[in-house]
Formats: structure tokens, sequence, C-alpha cells
């Protein structure tokens, strides 16, 4: 019975193959995880800096009675017509 400690068989061509394989695998995986992390960070850069001076507005209106909502001077809630 073979244990840990023994030498590798003598059969190093077909595990050589296989070793070239995984690591080729292994690094198309990680080429590709790093083209998609970069790319993400990109766009989430991109998209915080180019809206950066852009200020949205909501308006909260009642569609019923057309009635909406502001803020006035002392930042009170105020409904208008």
């Amino acid at each position: 019975m073979a244990s840990f400690m023994d030498e590798e068989p003598e059969d190093k061509g077909k595990g050589n193959i296989h070793s070239i394989y995984t690591n080729i695998c292994l690094t198309l995986i990680v080429i590709c995880l790093v083209i998609i992390a970069v790319t993400s960070v990109l766009e989430v850069t991109v998209k915080n800096t180019g809206n950066s001076n852009v200020i949205n507005k909501i308006a909260v209106c009642d569609p019923q009675n057309g009635r909406c909502v502001k803020v006035n001077a002392g930042r009170r809630l105020e409904t208008t017509n």
C-alpha cells in the first residue's frame, strides 16, 4: 500500500497533460473574472461621476384631485392646487 509520502509513480506524462490542462482552464477563468470585475467597476464609476451635478426632482401628487406636495420655507410639506 502506498502512502502520500512515497515517491510519485513513474507515469508522469499523463499527469503532466492533466496539470497543463487544469492550469490553462484556471487561467482562463481568472482572466474572465478579472474582465468582469474591471467592467463592473468602470460602469459604476462612470454612472456615479457622470451624474454628480444633476439634481433629480420628484413631484408627489394625488392623481384624483391633482393636488401636489411642496416644501415651504420652514421645511414643512404643504399641498398646492
